[in-house]
């Protein structure tokens, strides 16, 4: 079954390309709000638009799955938008393994609870890219699902959503 899910991924990244980024957000308890999403992520609920509205270019969609709120930005993310929905994520994340950090620490310590998928992710990382088991997007995507329970597939990304408008960053400011 796991085979067939990182299959699904696969295919669908051939579909639409890799440039998105994508969140699943459950709650401990409860049923976690759009509302809430927004002010989490540190935007006015007032700004969300509803389904069937106009959309803003660059806007981020969000799916309520369930007890959870699913989101997908359809851009390449640039460093600031990740950190916009990065305030939803829980810990533990897949960093490239090298030493990214000094003094040397080992990627899967930042694995933090995916910690029982180090050695799937191990296999995306077979030296050459094209010598890999498995592609680590399409891998990543597979934990998101086992983990969370939700499918990003076709009939969740082209359904209803709210959306968030995000504005891109001043650039200006860093020259």
């Amino acid at each position: 079954m796991f085979n067939e899910i990182v299959a699904h991924y696969d295919d669908l990244i051939t579909e639409i390309g890799d440039t998105i980024a994508y969140t699943v957000t459950i709650p401990d308890s409860g049923i976690l709000a759009l509302e809430e999403v927004v002010r989490r992520m540190g935007f006015d609920p007032a700004t969300l638009q509803g389904p069937g509205q106009p959309h803003s270019v660059g806007s981020l969609s969000l799916h309520q799955v369930g007890a959870g709120i699913a989101t997908l930005d359809w851009i390449n993310p640039t460093e600031e938008r990740l950190q916009v929905t990065d305030r939803l994520a829980g810990e533990g994340w897949v960093e490239h393994p090298e030493p990214a950090r000094l003094p040397f620490t080992h990627w899967t310590e930042y694995l933090g609870p995916l910690i029982g998928y180090a050695d799937f992710f191990t296999s995306g990382y077979d030296g050459e890219e094209a010598e890999a088991e498995v592609d680590m997007t399409a891998a990543c995507l597979a934990v998101v699902e086992l983990e969370s329970g939700v499918r990003l597939d076709r009939e969740l990304m082209d359904g209803p959503c709210t959306v968030l408008p995000v504005p891109e960053p001043d650039f200006a400011q860093f020259l």
